[in-house]
């Protein structure tokens, strides 16, 4: 069963929400987070990213954390960000077009992580774990939920469509990506306890976008418990912040590779090295998408090509874990090709999600930046669901998961 609990809240006054609450930008594009911190004196990126205020240090908590925690103290002492007085569930809705990802923003016992009730497919990096759990002791709070999914369950929905419908949003903005957000607090004692009693009869959730942020919540308490050793299990920091959405609301990008490493791709026999393992199809001079499992694209030298396994490989292939997209081109491409053994360290590597669309793939081609680009077909759910149920771990970047939240928007309060 998952312990799901409702929290009070330390979150944005109604007229700062689209000030304070911001895109999660991760570390490649730090100059669109250096850009929001420069423009905008209440952004939440001040307390979450204080090392850019000094222009090109790498993070260093012992210098950068107390910068962050001034700006927390004051936005909570000019009511920027004001502490709910009870405990709520907090439905959150993210409008892309025409698609509504609606969610529920909730607590989750670190006891079901630690205890595979909430199930993960990716690896850490400990160093990474290990940045968040100093951020969250510092902090004393993390304002970025980790993205949960669950099956679908009507009892849960029941709670969340009642009360959009009965009630006007809270929070109800339009960010500057064009994207609108809509936020309901649930505090009706009613639906708080058909909502738990529903999560405590789901035998499994799974972490669709967040595995650093869990482990590093989990390192946290850890280091508290050794520090309250009579703790009871009821206190804050044996919780986390989570964003729960279920299967049919979630949805997956493809995540491609880009390669820099011109001596083996201008070789002559580069093709011929990639024909030992899959068909070559000429696909004229733009990149392509794959619209089909096992189906692969690449892209370089203005040139296009369809690939894929040739079925004396294919064939061999076992498991749920090998016949991945993901692990194929691992497999095949990477380690055989390039001999990248090492996909999270490996210079050489980066990763385009698909979300973006195939311009920034062409274009980080063309301009040089890299030599070549793989484009994937995208990982589904079902995929990610069985790895998880297998305990099997994925190759990075396996997955670019929608909804993406604001970080800022709801912040939970580890003491």
């Amino acid at each position: 069963m998952a312990i799901i609990k409702p929290f009070a809240a330390l979150r944005p006054a109604k007229d700062k929400v689209a000030q304070v609450s911001a895109p999660s930008y991760d570390s490649s594009l730090r100059e669109l987070s250096t850009h929001e911190i420069l423009k905008n004196p209440y952004s939440y990126l001040h307390v979450v990213k204080p090392y850019l205020h000094f222009k090109g240090e790498k993070k260093n908590p012992l210098k950068h954390f107390p910068l962050g925690l001034e700006y927390l103290n004051k936005f909570k002492s000019d009511q920027v960000l004001i502490k709910d007085k009870s405990p709520c569930f907090y439905v959150y809705r993210i409008i892309k077009g025409s698609v509504a990802y609606t969610s529920l923003i909730a607590s989750a016992a670190i006891d079901d992580y630690n205890n595979n009730v909430i199930l993960k497919h990716e690896n850490t990096l400990t160093e990474k774990q290990n940045e968040l759990a100093e951020h969250i002791e510092f902090y004393s709070g993390l304002g970025n939920p980790v993205l949960l999914t669950y099956p679908d369950n009507d009892d849960i929905e029941e709670v969340i469509n009642r009360t959009i419908l009965g009630h006007a949003p809270e929070y109800n903005f339009i960010s500057q990506d064009q994207l609108k957000h809509n936020l309901w607090p649930i505090s009706n004692e009613a639906d708080l306890l058909k909502i738990e009693n529903a999560f405590a009869a789901i035998d499994k959730l799974y972490i669709a976008d967040g595995h650093h942020r869990s482990a590093g919540c989990a390192t946290y308490t850890e280091t508290m418990r050794a520090k309250y050793p009579n703790y009871n299990g009821s206190e804050l920091f044996n919780f986390y912040p989570v964003c729960l959405i279920p299967f049919n609301k979630l949805y997956i990008y493809e995540y491609h590779r880009l390669i820099k490493d011109e001596v083996i791709v201008n070789s002559e026999d580069f093709l011929s090295k990639l024909s030992a393992f899959f068909n070559i199809y000429p696909s004229g001079h733009i990149p392509i998408q794959p619209l089909k499992n096992r189906e692969f694209g690449i892209y370089f030298n203005n040139d296009a090509f369809v690939i894929n396994l040739k079925p004396e490989f294919e064939s061999k292939l076992k498991g749920t874990l090998e016949l991945l997209d993901v692990s194929i081109v691992e497999e095949f491409i990477l380690k055989r090709i390039f001999n990248i053994t090492d996909s999270k360290t490996d210079k050489r590597l980066s990763f385009l999600d698909g979300s973006r669309g195939l311009l920034p793939l062409q274009s980080a081609v063309d301009s040089g930046d890299f030599d070549l680009a793989i484009t994937l077909f995208p990982t589904s759910i079902a995929e990610v669901k069985q790895i998880a149920d297998e305990q099997l771990i994925m190759p990075p970047k396996s997955t670019w998961i929608e909804p993406k939240i604001r970080t800022g928007l709801i912040i939970y309060e580890t003491i």
